[in-house]
């Protein structure tokens, strides 16, 4: 058997009964199969100081006796996972290698670095070494005493050329850094002032870290010591429920139009357009999964087979003349090996998201790395909320529901509203957006979809549409007809959204510290997109020349070079002053759905675009994801869904009323301008969203 979680700590001397105290209390409460422990400061350690310490499961350890009062270390681990078929003790490392029944056998080294330069090059040499003699998956974990960038100390007091040597040897070495969630450091000097350094750490081969695809390495609290202990779990990221997601190389394959084309026939037409084409995309998901399966099957699997097969042939070969079959039968697995490796290398570039490579300019294992490290990196351990902590499952969708249900789910009371006709706003004709959508409008906009984006709730992609387009065109039509009918009853079923949450920063602890991204239903999706085409050319008569973003033939940065003069400007005056930046919260998130009807009625919207865009807002829901799981439904009550590309639009036009009030306050004298000279008063705003 496998360990479940692996402890690592400097615990700076098991010589005191209060250090052996907190380890054996980390030890029970997380249920650690292997203890690695650094700076023991003892000569020997007694087994009955290990019995009393980590309790008689812990039968086996091996140690490195300290020099002195200094050093030491010892791994040590559960009765349950056999003896160490090797071992070795170096000057500053101890090495394991377990070796499961029927399993495959993985090193384990444990350091402690030392602090002199001269001494740090041996230990790398030492690292090097122990590499060398130490073949197949390996974890190196430990107090290396050494960082591998300047974000791993808090001050710029930095060995930048011992620290260039680590680096070097992790890139020869060819091991990756397991993220640490929790902290950014590690170990603190404990002053009024401290100096925080991240030197403990968990490096693994890619053999490794293959073995274990689930690891999650977090730090707890540093009980009696200036380390924070390191606790790494070998299988604490438990896999979601795997969601449909549309494969682009499906339509490289036989019977896929078929497959397509049966499922989008076996669901027969209703009176609501919407429920219709909600059925047949059901429908097509429940097809094309039974047909992957049989079609495809386990690629993994598959090859492995097929590579045993011709292995097998290629050694009776060596003994004896193959019959014609036999040579047939060999060139048909060579071909068809070359196939299902292609396939399993296509299927791990998509789980990847990396987008910067062509297809096949990559191995596999390169792209499974790259997932792994995605979702390693993404994984949300624990939140921490104005009541404490919370780590269980349940505990973090409650809260990560009940931040998301009041942010998007509560419809807010408009206490102050806005004159516009007294902003003398201009009135634009823009009768030409109420025009019907036309078949090739739509299928213009279904050629600029990406083809392989992340999708959202329903799990296709701008792929499927513009393959399957023949097949699918009659219903799609019908749905976006019954759009601009305004007939939006049962449109929900079609617009609903994922959010997935990414990290800001590297010690997110919050929910605030996560950056919310919107994966929208791939049918509403497309509707915005209709709407934000025909938007796009006529915003810059709408929006004042002040808003540079998101307006085509505009440049954001045109406002930073505005800040820049301004400020040489105001220097130039040497008058005292300041500049404001407006910082919106939640800025998408807070705007009110009357408000933005009423701007759009005054800038000269029809009834149509209006009718529509209520629908849309009222019709849209959002499911929060937790490691890959969905939460409960939330149904939006006011703000923009990031996520589609006609809310950045929607608030543009928002945010120029804000432009508008300037302009009228500096009208009116309540604003001075800059200058007494004919310098143009332009106003500039940042929008932090």
């Amino acid at each position: 058997m496998y360990p479940s979680n692996i402890l690592c700590w400097n615990v700076r001397g098991l010589n005191s009964r209060a250090r052996q105290d907190a380890v054996h209390t980390l030890v029970n409460s997380s249920r650690v199969d292997v203890v690695c422990l650094q700076e023991t400061k003892m000569a020997a350690v007694s087994r009955g100081t290990l019995l009393s310490m980590l309790g008689s499961d812990f039968s086996y350890f091996i140690e490195l006796p300290s020099i002195g009062a200094s050093g030491g270390i010892l791994i040590a681990w559960r009765h349950g996972l056999g003896q160490a078929s090797a071992s070795r003790i170096d000057q500053y490392s101890v090495s394991v290698e377990f070796s499961p029944r029927g399993l495959q056998p993985w090193w384990l080294t444990c350091v402690y670095g030392p602090q002199g330069d001269d001494n740090k090059l041996l230990f790398l040499q030492e690292l090097r070494s122990i590499r060398a003699n130490c073949q197949g998956p390996w974890l190196l974990l430990g107090d290396f005493n050494l960082i591998t960038s300047v974000e791993d100390k808090n001050n710029r007091n930095i060995n930048r050329a011992m620290m260039g040597r680590f680096r070097r040897l992790i890139n020869d070495l060819e091991l990756r850094d397991l993220p640490l969630h929790g902290r950014k450091f590690t170990w603190s000097n404990q002053q009024e002032v401290p100096t925080l350094v991240k030197l403990d750490r968990a490096l693994c081969s890619a053999e490794w870290e293959q073995l274990f695809p689930n690891c999650l390495l977090q730090s707890e609290a540093s009980d009696g010591s200036d380390h924070c202990p390191l606790l790494l779990g070998l299988n604490d990221i438990q896999p979601s429920k795997a969601r449909f997601h549309f494969e682009a190389f499906w339509t490289k394959l036989d019977g896929f139009q078929a497959a397509v084309e049966s499922a989008w026939a076996s669901e027969p037409a209703s009176s609501c357009p919407f429920d219709t084409l909600a059925r047949k995309f059901r429908a097509t998901v429940r097809s094309l999964q039974s047909w992957s399966q049989k079609t495809i099957g386990h690629v993994n699997t598959q090859l492995g087979l097929a590579r045993e097969i011709l292995h097998q042939l290629e050694i009776a070969q060596d003994h004896r003349t193959l019959s014609p079959l036999e040579s047939w039968l060999r060139n048909k697995l060579k071909l068809h090996s070359l196939a299902l490796s292609s396939l399993q290398r296509t299927i791990a570039r998509s789980r990847s998201r990396i987008t910067w490579l062509s297809e096949g300019d990559a191995n596999t294992t390169l792209f499974h790395s790259y997932a792994r490290h995605r979702k390693r990196k993404n994984f949300i351990c624990k939140l921490i909320t104005d009541e404490g902590m919370v780590i269980t499952k349940h505990e973090k969708e409650q809260n990560v529901f009940n931040f998301y249900s009041n942010l998007l789910g509560e419809c807010l009371d408009r206490e102050h509203t806005v004159n516009l006709e007294e902003l003398n706003m201009p009135i634009s004709d823009l009768a030409e957006l109420d025009a019907p959508f036309t078949e090739e409008e739509v299928w213009k906009t279904i050629r600029s979809l990406p083809s392989d984006k992340a999708p959202g709730p329903d799990g296709f992609t701008g792929k499927f549409y513009k393959v399957c387009w023949p097949i699918i065109k009659p219903e799609i039509m019908a749905a976006v007809s019954a759009v601009w009918s305004r007939k939006l009853c049962n449109f929900e079923l079609l617009n609903s959204a994922y959010i997935t949450l990414l990290p800001k920063k590297e010690d997110a602890a919050s929910i605030k510290d996560y950056r919310p991204i919107s994966l929208v239903h791939s049918f509403a999706k497309l509707i915005t997109k209709l709407l934000a085409n025909r938007l796009a050319g006529r915003l810059d008569q709408l929006v004042s020349p002040n808003q540079s973003a998101f307006i085509k033939g505009r440049f954001i940065l045109d406002n930073f070079m505005l800040v820049q003069h301004t400020t040489k400007f105001l220097h130039q005056q040497k008058q005292a002053c300041f500049m404001l930046k407006l910082n919106i919260t939640k800025a998408f998130d807070t705007v009110a759905w009357p408000f933005l009807l009423e701007v759009m009625q005054r800038l000269g919207f029809g009834p149509i675009w209006r009718d529509i865009i209520s629908g849309l807002l009222a019709t849209s829901s959002t499911q929060v994801l937790l490691n890959g799981s969905p939460g409960e439904r939330i149904v939006h009550r006011h703000g923009l869904r990031k996520g589609d590309p006609l809310s950045p639009m929607l608030f543009i036009l928002v945010m120029d009323v804000l432009c508008s009030l300037i302009k009228k306050a500096s009208e009116e004298g309540l604003l001075q301008p800059l200058s007494r000279r004919n310098l143009q008063h332009v106003f500039h705003y940042m929008l932090m969203m």
